[in-house]
């Protein structure tokens, strides 16, 4: 199949592209902004209507091109132009992705009743993770007893002028899944409204290791910097950033240190023991924290070479 104006209509959006093995292309990624082309779509679309795309640095992945262009939030007669020109079982109708909302079963904890059985169960689950009262107000952190997301507590996220961004949904009653989040772009800034972009970050995986943690952190919900992230980051006034990846990700906290580290920024490595922020509590945390390794050319170089 001649699929030489899908390729170009992609080109349009993501910029020059790079013939890779058989029927992949390469691009520069603009989920984590690579220097090098690492993000490869393959153009073939096959019988299920899916034409597989990933980026071999953050890892940030997708079956379908209409996938990449959701999260890239491409306006819809953009993506159109682009999906017009896959075979017709793949040309789903594209549609922007929509508000955030939270669920309607939603209850704020801080109001929720000392006679709520439900209510108590979910403070206690908390409590043992080392949250408390003042931390559900703070997080605004609530829970929904039935619904699409009965049995989970809900932790929102607000942009810097307080509009809700997204939210992670963690089980509280054992679950198999674990989480379930909203079908909403990541690419925002978790907990925005509270972050002070003058003073030092930390950059950590999830949202409980964040709230661990306390002070000014940032949950990447994985182991990438969206793009939001790091534009905001290195056009700030933040002149230190400390990477608090779990121990089993400790090249790619250098490898999004390097990115910061090229920007003029200071960069400190957190090495973190077996246990993440969450489980060894803001305390134990701070203390680990004094001892971070920063990042320089020198000790980058090093960190090469042991690859």
């Amino acid at each position: 199949m001649d699929y030489t104006f899908l390729l170009a209509s992609i080109e349009n959006i993501l910029g020059k592209s790079h013939k890779r093995a058989r029927e992949n292309y390469a691009f520069n990624c603009p989920f984590c902004n690579h220097r090098k082309p690492k993000l490869e779509i393959n153009m073939h679309t096959n019988e299920e209507g899916k034409n597989f795309w990933e980026c071999w640095v953050c890892q940030t992945r997708g079956q379908t091109i209409r996938s990449l262009l959701y999260q890239l939030k491409t306006p819809k007669e953009e993506a159109q132009n682009v999906l017009k020109y896959l075979p017709k079982g793949a040309q789903a109708q594209y549609q922007q992705l929509s508000i955030v909302e939270l669920p309607k079963e939603y209850q704020p904890l801080y109001k929720a009743s000392d006679k709520s059985v439900i209510a108590n169960m979910v403070k206690k689950y908390l409590y043992e993770r080392g949250l408390t009262d003042n931390d559900f107000i703070k997080y605004s952190i609530g829970y929904t007893n039935t619904g699409d997301y009965g049995g989970r507590v809900i932790i929102p996220s607000y942009s810097e002028s307080n509009q809700l961004n997204f939210f992670v949904a963690r089980t509280y009653d054992g679950n198999y899944f674990k989480y379930k989040n909203p079908e909403a772009s990541k690419d925002i800034i978790f907990f925005e409204n509270l972050i002070n972009w003058n003073t030092p970050i930390i950059l950590c995986e999830g949202v409980f290791d964040a709230i661990a943690i306390r002070r000014n952190a940032i949950p990447i919900l994985g182991k990438s910097v969206s793009t939001s992230l790091y534009k905001i980051i290195i056009t700030s006034s933040v002149k230190d950033i400390y990477i608090a990846l779990d121990d089993d990700a400790k090249d790619r906290a250098v490898e999004i240190g390097e990115q910061f580290l090229n920007q003029g920024k200071r960069v400190f490595i957190v090495n973190l023991p077996d246990k993440d922020p969450s489980d060894m509590g803001f305390k134990a945390f701070t203390e680990l924290i004094q001892s971070a390794e920063e990042l320089n050319l020198s000790s980058l170089m090093l960190h090469k070479l042991n690859l």
